[in-house]
Order: C-alpha cells, then sequence, then structure tokens
C-alpha cells in the first residue's frame, strides 16, 4: 500500500485556529496532527484534551529516563537480540528477501518461519481466520501466564512489479526481527521466572486487497494481547505524535461489477454492453470530482472490458480505491459513486454489483509507546534521526487493531531509497539494512521488556489507551455532525 502521508499547511492550521480561538499553544501542536479545517473544527475540544493528557503523561521524559537507565537484565536481553540476528535471523531475513512471495501466496515463507518457530518451542496455529498464508506461534512462560500476553507483528509478501516480484518495502526482515526480539525475552523470562506470554502473529498479504489484519481482528486473533509491536522499512528513523490518523489516508477499495447481455456486433442491439455502463460510471466520477472536497483522492482501473471486439462486452469491472483523511467524508464520496455506478448501469440496462473489497481505517498513536521506541532508537545510535514528530498513524494499516490494543510500529532507517523501489530492495542485503533491522529487533525487544517488567509504564500505556480511544468516539462523533449539513440529502 502506498505510503504518502499528508501535511497540513500552516496556513490552514492558522486558518483553523482563528475560526475557533483557539490560540493556547498546548493545542496547536495537536492541531497541526489533522490534515483539513473541518477536521481540526470538529476535534478542536478532543485534540485540546490530548494535549492535556500528553501534559500529565510527559510521554518524551519518561521515555528518556527509561531508555537512558541502568538495567542489566535489560541490556542481556538486547544482547541475546543481537546473538539471535546474527546467529540466524539475518541469514533468513535474506532468504526471504531472495525468494519474493507476493500477498496470500508466501507459502515458502510460512513454511519456513512456522519451522523456525515450532523449533524455537512455539506453538504454532496456521491458516488462522481462515487465511492460508496467516499463523499465530504462541510460548507460555513455564513460570505461569498471569503476566502480560507481548505481541509482535510480521509480515513476509512481496510486491508485485514490472521486473518480478520484489521486496521493495522491506517486509522480508519483519518476521525475523520479530523473532529475534520474541527468542531473546523468552530466555530471559524462563530464566528469571517471569510470567506471561509471547504471541507472534504472522499476518500476510499487506500489499494487496482485502486487508489480513482487519480480518484477523474480526475473528479475534489478537485478542487476549496486551501490546503489540512491528517494525517497517523506511528512510528515516521518526515516531508519530499521540492522536489518530494512519499511514495513507482511510481508504475503501470498492469494486464495481457490470453485467449485461452478450450479442454478435452484427445483432448489438440484442445485447446489453457492461463496457459501455462502465466507461460511463469512470466518466461520471471524474464530473464529480468538483463536488468533492480538495482532499479526496480517487484513482481507478477497468482491468476487465470484454472478451472480444466482436462480441458485446456481457461484464465489465471497474475498481476504485477511494481516500480521504477522515472516515466520514468517505463515506459520503463512498455513496456518491456508488449511485454513480446504479445510474450508470440503469442508463444501459445492465446490472451492476458493488463489493467493499477492503477498508483501512484511522489508527490511535500513543504518546508514551512512540516516544519510548524513539528514544531507544536515538540510544542505539539509528541514523536519519527526525526531531519533531510527526503526523500521528496508528501501528498498523488496519487502524481498527489499533483501536482496541495498544502498540507501536518501530521505524528505524534501512534505506536511501523510497519505499516501493527495486533500489529499496538491494538495500536488504547491505549493511545499512541488516543494522537497521538489528536496531529494529532491540528496539522492539526493549519496548517490550518494559512493558513486562515495569508495572507503572503498564498501567500509563493502558491508562492512555482507553482515554484515547475514548476520545476517539468523540471524535468521530464531532466530525458525524460538522459534515451533517453538507451530507443531507
Amino acid at each position: 500500500m502506498l505510503r504518502t502521508p499528508m501535511r497540513p499547511s500552516p496556513a490552514l492550521v492558522v486558518l483553523s485556529l482563528a475560526a475557533s480561538s483557539l490560540v493556547a499553544s498546548p493545542v496547536l501542536s495537536s492541531l497541526g496532527a489533522q490534515s483539513t479545517p473541518t477536521e481540526r473544527a470538529a476535534a478542536a475540544q478532543v485534540l485540546t484534551e490530548i494535549d492535556a493528557l500528553q501534559a500529565r503523561i510527559a510521554p518524551a521524559p519518561l521515555a528518556r529516563r527509561m531508555a537512558e537507565r541502568a538495567d542489566a537484565d535489560r541490556d542481556r536481553v538486547l544482547a541475546r537480540v543481537e546473538s539471535y540476528w546474527t546467529g540466524g535471523m539475518q541469514g533468513l531475513s535474506d532468504w526471504i528477501g531472495r525468494h519474493p512471495e507476493v500477498g496470500f501466496k508466501e507459502v515458502l515463507a510460512v513454511d519456513t518461519l512456522t519451522k523456525v518457530l515450532r523449533a524455537a518451542g512455539f506453538r504454532v496455529d496456521t491458516g488462522v481466520a481462515g487465511l492460508h498464508t496467516a499463523f499465530v506461534a504462541r510460548w507460555d512462560s513455564p513460570a505461569g501466564t498471569n503476566g502480560p500476553t507481548l505481541g509482535l507483528i510480521g509480515e513476509y509478501d512481496a510486491l508485485r512489479g514490472t521486473q518480478g516480484d520484489f521486496h521493495g518495502d522491506q517486509h522480508n526482515a519483519q518476521s525475523p526481527v520479530a523473532i529475534a526480539a520474541a527468542l531473546a525475552l523468552k530466555d530471559y523470562m524462563t530464566e528469571k521466572r517471569v510470567p506471561g506470554r509471547i504471541a507472534i502473529y504472522g499476518t500476510p498479504g499487506e500489499e494487496v486487497d482485502p486487508p489480513a489484519k482487519t480480518i484477523m481482528w474480526r475473528a479475534g486473533v489478537f485478542k487476549g494481547a496486551d501490546i503489540l509491536v512491528r517494525s517497517h522499512s523506511t528512510t528515516r528513523t521518526t515516531r508519530a505524535r499521540a492522536g489518530f490518523g494512519v499511514c495513507c489516508l482511510n481508504i475503501n477499495s470498492v469494486k464495481y461489477v457490470f453485467k449485461g447481455r452478450p450479442s454478435h456486433q452484427m445483432s448489438s442491439w440484442n445485447g446489453r454492453n457492461a463496457l459501455e455502463a462502465a466507461v460511463m460510471f469512470y466518466t461520471a466520477v471524474d464530473r464529480l470530482r468538483p463536488s468533492f472536497r480538495p482532499e479526496a483522492s480517487i484513482q481507478g482501473i477497468i482491468p476487465e472490458g470484454g472478451a472480444a471486439p466482436n462480441v458485446v462486452p456481457d461484464r465489465a469491472r471497474v475498481e476504485y480505491y477511494i481516500r480521504y483523511p477522515d472516515e466520514i467524508y468517505l463515506a459520503h464520496i463512498d455513496s456518491m459513486m456508488a449511485n454513480a455506478a446504479r445510474g450508470a448501469a440503469l442508463a444501459m440496462g445492465v446490472e451492476v454489483e458493488i463489493e467493499h473489497v477492503g477498508e483501512y481505517r484511522d489508527g490511535i498513536s500513543l504518546g508514551s509507546l512512540e516516544e519510548l521506541q524513539f528514544a531507544y532508537a536515538r540510544k542505539l545510535g539509528a541514523p536519519k534521526l527526525v526531531d519533531e514528530a510527526e503526523r500521528p498513524s496508528g501501528y498498523e494499516e488496519s487502524g481498527w487493531v489499533s483501536r482496541e490494543i495498544p502498540g507501536v510500529g518501530v521505524r528505524v532507517a534501512s534505506s536511501e531509497h523510497a519505499n516501493h523501489t527495486y533500489e529499496m530492495t538491494a538495500d536488504n542485503f547491505t549493511a545499512m539494512g541488516h543494522t537497521a533491522f538489528l536496531m529494529d529487533a532491540k528496539v522492539e525487544a526493549a519496548v517490550l521488556f518494559d512493558f513486562l517488567t515495569n508495572a507503572s509504564f503498564r498501567a500509563t500505556v493502558q491508562t492512555e489507551q482507553k482515554t484515547m480511544a475514548a476520545l476517539f468516539d468523540r471524535y468521530v462523533a464531532g466530525l458525524r455532525e460538522a459534515y451533517a449539513p453538507e451530507l443531507k440529502p
């Protein structure tokens, strides 16, 4: 999925502040987290409360104190991470990178990863949530399971490309990174008799629809996890500010299938042309664009338009990615496009079936976890550190998961080149990639170690998650109210 985070212009922030008479400096920092004036106006009070929550938690100073403190047990865990990484996980990452498999076809990767996990003492369930290449690996501490369940997410699907499938998003490293962190924590929990569980979630098909993590979430696969961590390729070492957002806008992935009646070209009047309906719909969407707010991003293709030029096409398919910064106005765009599809079908005397293939939604970023992973990245000497916190993004493409379970995405700069490029693929096998992946694993392990062993920090994370989830519900309600006059039929 293409990652194109939007940055609001300073002018829009100033206009929004003036319009809502919100001039206190703590509010300014959060208002910049939302993309549109409507979002900022609807969320103004909520964002003020997020700022107040962050002021109480003070996540940045807390993270610095935790990362910089002396802790022999934590440092031994990080040394174990390095041992596991250099002792096999780096090689596994390279092997997956050289054997790319696209989404939902990652058979070799899953077979290899699950064998490694079973050999390490994990119980592994495959085919979870009805997805052939999804798995969950679990381990229970011999000291008991009445402690936290530490969750790690691993991806392993490759991108489709004109020069063949390739790991231009470095998903080849995610699972080996998670395994290295998990094994080091497993050793610590065994030796120190620390109760709890470790779960590794193998999530396929991140780059294609339908979104696997949403399917797994709806099936209850993540239920019971107290925290989730993941890593991802990036060109800069960053962290997100606390708030609501997603990597690349809220998305509806929709298919519109037009069904008509075939006939020979010489008697075309006996047919009903599905392709003409599809083209009419495609054109209608372009005519609708001025009626949508300018932040909308709508891109479509017609991958199916008939079998032969001398036969009236009885089937045509149009696919759209519909994006918008918030889910309420996105639903409005979706509804308008559905009406256009039905109108085109009616005009041409055909039928249309509308299928929502995937939905990607805002998630929740927690200041406590974002600042902690960034503090550890800094401590470990991560390259290309960006000091200013970025727009909230959640830690998953399917924000549903992060709305329920606290978590964080680790982002240590691992390539000189942009995501979804063959050049980033090459960096999988360089010192920059290998070093960054090791740092990812250490940061994951450090964050989970602190969550496991520090009850006070764990309570802070859980309180922040609960508060942010309630504020998110209010934010969505505020958006619905703000758009109400515009969206009346």
